[in-house]
């Protein structure tokens, strides 16, 4: 095995000294000997850029810093930036003049990727560089460089993942410690899942941005961030989670790409109820997970840490020894084309809805007539006793979206509903459309349409 001292530098310029960017200096000084053995180069960081660096001595040690990234973009010396300032601004300044001035990059960035990857990868390629963005969707999880490298074969027919942890994990704990939603979301607080403002994550659009770009990769086309129809789980409570269990069900914030025979698109990210065997279902807490249908290597999972400074922080230096071993500059990662995506605007589902209503005769008839004037077919419907307002729950058989939504509109209007009504998609395990034509009933419940 060759040593650090044997073999040539790489030098690296790091824009950003943040939780990860600490990582990735400290990864790269703990593992050094065997980081040089593996990618053939002494991968070592040359200069940083953070606007308080004068902090972050501890870390830093005698690599040279400053507060003006010109410091790190106009060195002739680096073979490649790291970008871990996150953001838009200015990092899609700083990336794009490092590409232009033909040096490699690796960036953790989804938000800049999910907007600009589409005039930044050709950028990359018109200088004859590489972008690394492995650490941008799921972490540690090595799926990019799978999309390009062991599926490269494959055509790939759908992506059913959980991509953000801080939504997982509050409605994990509300499943397992019977938290409502509130409690677990002041508990991923607490613990660093979540932020003090948590809607990026827990209204999906930190999981839409990851599926965006991976959606590109594997149907081949640009990263269309404004295809995904994004909700978040902000309304879903405990006993929807009860609901669930008894019907032998989980809920799980799903992002979901297909592509159809037809060549359309379909990019959603949002709560679904699960069979409790689905291998999806046992992913809990703030871990991540992309299973993967290809056409010849079959289907397949990845799970693991999505999220956190060394996984991230591993992720990056994944891309770091991938590029520095090659050392050809030219990416085996980018987007093969850039054709906008024909999004898939029409769905079926089977659906799982609760009414907060008045305890009062007619109620259900009232419900039941505006979903049959939609040729919405009731499954089961049950009814739980208490004080007002009373839950009702129904399960309809397999309905097209858009008719759903305009029952659902309707009933809201109702003089007997006094909350907006809970919907959430039903998947089985194994599904051969978009939609989901299995059957639950609840334990005990009665009625049919």
């Amino acid at each position: 095995m060759k040593h650090a001292q044997d073999v040539k530098q790489w030098k690296i310029g790091l824009l950003g000294l943040g939780t990860v960017g600490r990582g990735v200096v400290e990864i790269l000084g703990e593992r050094s000997a065997i980081l040089a053995a593996r990618a053939g180069v002494d991968i070592r960081v040359a200069r940083v850029f953070d606007r308080s660096w004068r902090k972050k001595q501890d870390v830093l040690g005698d690599i040279p810093a400053s507060d003006n990234a010109d410091d790190v973009l106009n060195d002739p010396e680096l073979d490649v930036v790291v970008e871990l300032i996150g953001g838009l601004e200015p990092a899609h300044d700083f990336v794009r003049r490092a590409l232009e001035s033909g040096k490699n990059v690796v960036t953790a960035n989804k938000a800049l990727l999910a907007r600009h990857g589409n005039t930044l990868l050709p950028l990359a390629r018109k200088h004859q560089v590489s972008v690394g963005f492995e650490a941008a969707v799921a972490g540690a999880l090595p799926v990019i460089r799978n999309m390009r490298r062991s599926f490269v074969s494959d055509d790939v027919s759908a992506i059913h993942a959980i991509l953000n942890g801080t939504s997982n994990f509050i409605l994990t704990r509300m499943e397992e410690d019977g938290m409502d939603y509130a409690e677990a979301l002041k508990l991923a607080q607490d613990r660093g899942f979540a932020e003090a403002d948590p809607t990026f994550d827990v209204g999906g659009f930190d999981a839409g941005q990851k599926l965006a770009i991976l959606a590109a990769l594997a149907f081949d086309t640009a990263i269309a961030e404004d295809a995904v129809i994004v909700e978040g789980i902000e309304t879903i409570r405990h006993k929807d989670l009860s609901f669930a269990a008894a019907m032998n069900r989980v809920i799980r914030p799903l992002a979901i790409a297909r592509k159809f025979p037809d060549g359309r698109i379909s990019l959603r990210v949002h709560a679904a109820m699960l069979p409790a065997d689905h291998a999806l279902a046992a992913v809990q807490d703030e871990k991540n997970a992309v299973m993967i249908d290809t056409s010849n290597s079959g289907p397949a999972m990845i799970m693991g840490l999505g999220a956190g400074a060394r996984p991230t922080a591993a992720a990056v230096i994944s891309d770091l020894v991938f590029l520095a071993g090659r050392e050809s500059g030219q990416s085996q990662i980018w987007l093969s084309g850039f054709d906008q995506p024909n999004p898939v605007t029409e769905f079926e589902y089977r659906f799982y809805l609760r009414f907060q209503t008045v305890d009062r005769p007619g109620v259900l008839s009232e419900i039941s007539r505006i979903l049959a004037g939609e040729q919405i077919s009731i499954a089961s419907v049950h009814q739980y006793e208490g004080a007002e307002p009373i839950d009702l729950v129904v399960v309809t058989h397999t309905v097209d979206e858009a008719a759903l939504k305009r029952a659902l509109d309707s009933i809201a209007k109702l003089e007997s509903i006094l909350a907006a009504p809970i919907w959430i998609r039903m998947k089985e395990e194994h599904q051969s459309g978009e939609g989901d034509s299995g059957s639950s009933v609840l334990p005990g419940a009665d009625g049919r349409g």
